[in-house]
């Protein structure tokens, strides 16, 4: 492993160290309160955490310690796009926690049917090679800290991928950046169009 990797794996052990350590003084997670303080994030996002809006990726299901750990990273810019880093500025500990309590009590988005199968197979078939399993899942359902990418709009899960392959987006342990690096478009955009085609 070089250095660069080794200290990116020690940041990220600490953030999560971090946040776990302070997440011991709040309340536990709020579902009917998270969704009162989601009324701002409604407005992109969906009331349901499905978004209509090209680009804006589904809430809906995720795992809470997903969503409460990209918040986090909005708050404190490891993260930026959006605009998200001037609402998560705005949100403690325990509203991102409710937040996140409140998207995971939501319906699943619908899976995207009528896709080129073709490209649903190739997607498969790379999701496998590159063990995407192993962190979200079976289904690419998402668990624990992990997002769900089943049901995610393809834009969204496109554009992601690119960024933490190139870099423009944060990875907090390097492993996505890692798996990404060799991905092409073409087999991007599959495994894009395969993860949508998930229930």
């Amino acid at each position: 492993m070089s250095f660069l990797k080794l200290s990116k794996a020690i940041q990220g052990m600490a953030f999560f160290t971090l946040t776990l350590t302070s997440s011991l003084a709040v309340s536990a997670p709020d579902a009917a309160a998270g969704k009162a303080k989601a009324q701002v994030c409604a407005a992109c996002h969906g009331e349901q955490g499905v978004s209509a809006i090209p680009g804006v990726p589904h809430l809906a299901a995720q795992p809470p310690l997903s969503v409460f750990y990209q918040l986090l990273q909005f708050r404190d810019q490891r993260r930026k796009g959006g605009g998200m880093e001037a609402i998560a500025s705005n949100l403690s500990e325990q509203d991102m926690r409710d937040i996140a309590a409140h998207y995971a009590a939501q319906p699943a988005p619908p899976a995207q049917t009528g896709g080129d199968a073709a490209k649903i197979a190739r997607g498969q078939t790379i999701a496998q090679q590159q063990y995407c399993s192993s962190c979200h899942g079976a289904q690419l359902q998402g668990q624990k800290h992990v997002p769900r990418l089943s049901g995610q709009a393809s834009d969204y899960f496109t554009l992601q991928l690119r960024n933490l392959r190139s870099g423009a987006r944060a990875d907090m342990d390097g492993t996505m950046g890692s798996a990404a690096r060799s991905l092409t478009d073409e087999e991007i955009d599959a495994m894009a169009v395969y993860s949508a085609s998930l229930p």
